[in-house]
């Protein structure tokens, strides 16, 4: 983690093993498996840049080294990289001020770049989410470029760039299709995982197009794929064509339904509201999927499903999916009315 602050590996061991105290050479040494002359020339080279303090012996014994405190060792090297990346940020700005003037009598071709296979998808997809500075903006169904097993993270089954970016802040506001949600996606890994950093999730059924838009300036589009995996896509720069593409996005994010509420846990903290299980099943039943589709994502059997449906129903005195979305959202217990898409779907 160091290395951004110009510290090698080497030089970043030692003075991570310093931070739990004061120690002599030899007792670097053995804790850190090293040469003399390696700790001694690391030991050296962290004086020198004052995150490392030398105490002389006492009564013969070794001279000790002592960590500078970590918050004042590197809040002028911090301070310096940070004034270093306005400095970026207010040229990349100009840049672009001038990149939007000239966009008036550019060619229309330059408007638009088509990426081509696969990988190049791949990477396309991971360097918009890097870019964006706001939010994200997305509607996803399939086909999916993101199929191998090494491309989510083991644990929430995310895709590791967009973990990362949530945890930075970023905004995300995603779209799921109902065929994503029953073919690819899990509520109880994913998109739960999702929710608990911070994504806005809706669902839809039967979304018209998939889509990835950085803040308002890039957009990726499908261009051509198979059934089961994207081929290719159009990246989509500043243009009207992408300003109705994030009019469109908008349009359905108005009609798509909440999700990712119920997972997140917010509308169930209060006294009297869903539990953890009942969430899950309200937000399964915003989705529109089969009964047989939501009992496989709460990892139960189709009776298991029923007997927690009518459990709810019961609980909340009513007798139809209508009734029940009507009354959740009298309770507070989701963002707003969801009746056709609590109508029965599997019986």
């Amino acid at each position: 983690m160091l290395d951004a602050l110009d510290l090698d590996p080497l030089q970043q061991q030692v003075y991570e093993a310093l931070v739990d105290g004061a120690a002599t050479v030899a007792e670097m040494r053995a804790t850190l498996d090293l040469g003399a002359a390696e700790c001694r020339d690391a030991l050296v080279s962290l004086e020198k840049r004052s995150l490392v303090g030398r105490f002389p012996a006492e009564r013969g014994g070794e001279e000790r080294f002592l960590p500078v405190a970590p918050e004042a060792a590197f809040e002028s090297t911090l301070l310096a990289r940070e004034e270093e990346i306005h400095r970026a940020r207010r040229h990349i700005q100009q840049l672009a001020a001038r990149f939007r003037a000239n966009g008036a009598g550019r060619d229309p071709a330059d408007l638009v770049e088509i990426v081509t296979g696969r990988a190049a998808v791949i990477r396309q997809v991971d360097q918009l989410q890097r870019s964006a500075r706001r939010q994200i903006r997305g509607i996803d169904r399939p086909p999916y470029a993101n199929s191998d097993p090494d491309r989510f993270d083991p644990k929430t089954g995310m895709m590791p760039v967009q973990q990362q970016m949530l945890r930075r802040g970023l905004g995300y506001r995603v779209i799921y299709d109902t065929d994503g949600l029953a073919t690819f996606h899990r509520l109880d890994t994913d998109i739960e995982a999702a929710a608990e950093l911070g994504e806005d999730a809706r669902v839809m059924a039967k979304a018209p197009m998939k889509i990835l838009i950085a803040d308002d300036r890039r957009a990726l589009i499908p261009l051509r794929g198979t059934p089961h995996e994207l081929a290719s896509s159009v990246l989509v720069h500043s243009s009207g064509l992408l300003e109705a593409l994030c009019e469109f996005f908008e349009v359905l994010w108005a009609r798509a339904q909440p999700l990712s509420a119920y997972l997140s846990g917010r509308p169930h903290r209060a006294v009297g509201g869903p539990s953890s299980q009942e969430a899950r099943l309200l937000a399964l039943l915003t989705t529109g999927m089969t009964d047989q589709v939501m009992a496989r994502h709460l990892g139960v059997s189709y009776r298991t499903f029923q007997r927690r449906l009518h459990a709810l129903m019961q609980r909340l005195g009513v007798s139809t999916r209508f009734q029940l979305g009507a009354r959740a959202a009298e309770l507070g217990w989701v963002a707003q009315p969801t009746g056709e898409l609590l109508v029965n779907q599997g019986e």
